[in-house]
């Protein structure tokens, strides 16, 4: 049974597959500023899988 993060992202990973998913998961990101768009750009971020990220 996949646990909730995997259930999450199973339709990106139907779109992308398993590989990409793989190298979202593994991803480590930087945003600089999470104004106007900052916030936007970060949200998408997370909501595409990515789970390493930091924010300056």
């Amino acid at each position: 049974m996949q646990n909730s993060m995997d259930d999450q992202f199973s339709r990106t990973e139907l779109l992308i597959g398993k590989d990409n998913m793989d190298k979202l998961k593994r991803a480590k990101i930087v945003v600089f500023g999470i104004g106007g768009v900052g916030s936007f750009v970060v949200e998408g971020l997370v909501r595409a899988g990515i789970r390493t990220y930091c924010i300056g």
